[in-house]
């Protein structure tokens, strides 16, 4: 059973932009062997003749990066939770061999699942549309080219491969939750039990994969295992009151909400960090959230910026609660996965 947390959490996962700007160790360069062997392995996963979709960790032999892959999953779940990685030979290669380059790592890190009701694997990051999520209660920041407000995604772990970086702008904030926390947990202890009462998360024109309601519900964090987690969305929040029968949001939901925000944004926790073509961003969405700014786009549709996403879950997973957890997306029945 879950517990309220009501003391500072000590682990790897709190930690401040200070302490990561004065660090290498969350940046990784891919080595020239492991690259080569992210070629073959490519190659060898597309004499299969099978799909991106129905390729298995099998079909993409990796020897030697699996120690590192391993160590990164290490880091995400038992450390500080984000890692980037450098070096990806995206210039070397076709789309659909990015695809499979990108799916292929994804495969030995956790396991795949979908991103929206089209039943989406691999997704794409583009400005594909010109509504704005903040005031469009079915759209998506990621078609566009707007601000994201920080957040998580439905996933144990996010990856983001840059492809093209934006003409300008466009830059990933990255922060603790754990730190938020335990900011919280300083400034406002009275907020604390709020976050662990569930709430009505909007699914934004998309339903839940296990009760089929336009909605999921879920505390915002959870304790269990000695695993602290948040999972915030707030315009997700926000727009789930458009439902029956969901908790009224109060002026102290309000003021927790504005200092989440506040805490996310603030010099002291909030990293900034340029996508660089071949740069792999990867988050655990229990222990950070992220960002992105406004940015500008290229004229030229084939320079415009574009990122691979993948979602993947963990086989161990023990940080759901009772009230905390998400279940995924429920696939259009009158779609096909990629």
């Amino acid at each position: 059973m879950s517990t309220m947390l009501m003391k500072t959490f000590e682990h790897p996962a709190a930690w401040t932009r200070a302490q990561m700007q004065g660090s290498e160790a969350w940046k990784y360069h891919l080595t020239h062997d492991e690259v080569e062997e992210l070629k073959a392995a490519v190659q060898h996963a597309i004499a299969t003749g099978k799909s991106v979709s129905q390729l298995h960790a099998e079909d993409f032999p990796l020897p030697v990066l699996t120690p590192r892959i391993d160590k990164l999953r290490d880091e995400l779940e038992e450390g500080r939770g984000f890692e980037l990685w450098r070096g990806l030979p995206v210039g070397d290669w076709s789309e659909h061999e990015l695809s499979v380059a990108f799916w292929g790592l994804g495969l030995h890190l956790g396991s795949p699942i979908v991103q929206n009701s089209k039943g989406e694997l691999l997704g794409s990051v583009t400005n594909t549309t010109g509504t704005d999520p903040s005031t469009n209660a079915d759209s998506r920041f990621y078609h566009t080219n707007h601000a994201a407000p920080f957040h998580v995604d439905g996933a144990d772990v996010v990856g983001l491969a840059c492809v093209r970086p934006s003409k300008s702008g466009g830059a990933s904030l990255v922060v603790s939750s754990c730190s938020i926390y335990n900011a919280i947990l300083r400034q406002r202890p009275d907020l604390i039990p709020l976050m662990y009462e569930p709430l009505w998360f909007d699914h934004r024109g998309e339903r839940n994969a296990v009760t089929g309601e336009p909605y999921w519900v879920t505390s915002i964090c959870g304790y269990i295992n000695g695993k602290l987690s948040m999972m915030y969305l707030r315009n997700f929040i926000e727009s789930g009151q458009r439902y029956e029968g969901a908790p009224p949001l109060t002026d102290k939901h309000r003021d927790l909400f504005d200092l989440i925000d506040e805490l996310a944004a603030s010099d002291e926790l909030c990293l900034s960090m340029d996508f660089r073509p071949g740069d792999i961003q990867w988050l655990n969405n229990h222990t950070a959230l992220h960002s992105r700014t406004s940015y500008v786009d290229w004229d030229d549709p084939a320079r415009r910026r574009w990122l691979l996403r993948l979602w993947l879950n963990f086989d161990e997973r023990n940080r759901f609660t009772e009230h905390y957890g998400f279940y995924g997306i429920a696939v259009d029945s009158e779609t096909v996965s990629s």
